[in-house]
């Protein structure tokens, strides 16, 4: 009997070892443009036995939030630094120990490439809390966007809906065509005109002609 204890062990041992990493809070997306608005989403899974009651995420220098997504059953509240930008924002509100919940917000990068460091901090019921704010390669990792010239600009303000382009451009090159078109229509009207009028001058001359000869005395 007690040889089987070794094994017990060591069977253990294998399904620690094989046992899922920690989830962890997360923020996407992970690559933007230099001073583009984007749409950042918060990704705050359950791992533990407690439930999740409280969110604080640290917003990175010069980055500018201005619109927040409402989420049912989650009361938001914003804190400002000393110049005014927010510095500081908390989610509370209560989730399934096994559910996540997502935090969607507008916010434009800074204009300089480099990497915001999204330092999150999630709280739980039992008075435990888990700081996220660690370097990438720690057990309590903080998630990272990099802002590069290469990222793809998204635009999520649509301040770019209404511009024009610029002179020479495809819009001008379509109406080209168009313009050409309605200059040839207006010649085409033109000729017509003068060929039915001349025709009409003609038929008036040869009728005025022949009630002359009727009208001479033989």
């Amino acid at each position: 009997m007690r040889a089987r204890y070794p094994i017990a062990l060591a069977a253990a041992a294998v399904l620690a070892a094989a046992a899922p990493a920690q989830a962890h809070v997360q923020v996407t997306p992970t690559e933007a443009a230099p001073g583009d608005p984007v749409v950042f989403e918060v990704l705050v899974p359950g791992e533990t036995d407690a439930h999740t009651t409280e969110v604080s995420l640290q917003i990175p220098k010069d980055v500018l939030p201005f619109s927040f997504e409402e989420v049912p059953g989650w009361k938001r509240t914003v804190e400002q630094g000393d110049d005014g930008s927010v510095s500081v924002v908390r989610w509370r509100g209560r989730m399934a120990t096994d559910g996540f919940v997502r935090f969607g917000f507008l916010a434009s990068t800074p204009e300089q490439e480099g990497e915001l460091v999204w330092k999150a901090v999630q709280r739980y019921d039992d008075g435990e809390e888990a700081a996220w704010i660690g370097p990438p390669d720690s057990d309590n990792p903080a998630p990272v966007t990099v802002v590069s010239e290469d990222a793809a600009r998204v635009n999520a303000g649509g301040e770019g809906a209404g511009a024009e382009p610029a002179a020479g451009g495809e819009a001008e090159q379509r109406s080209a065509p168009v313009e050409a078109a309605a200059d040839e229509s207006d010649d085409d009207g033109g000729g017509t005109l003068a060929i039915v009028l001349g025709a009409l001058g003609c038929a008036l001359g040869l009728a005025a002609l022949v009630i002359a000869l009727r009208r001479r005395p033989a």
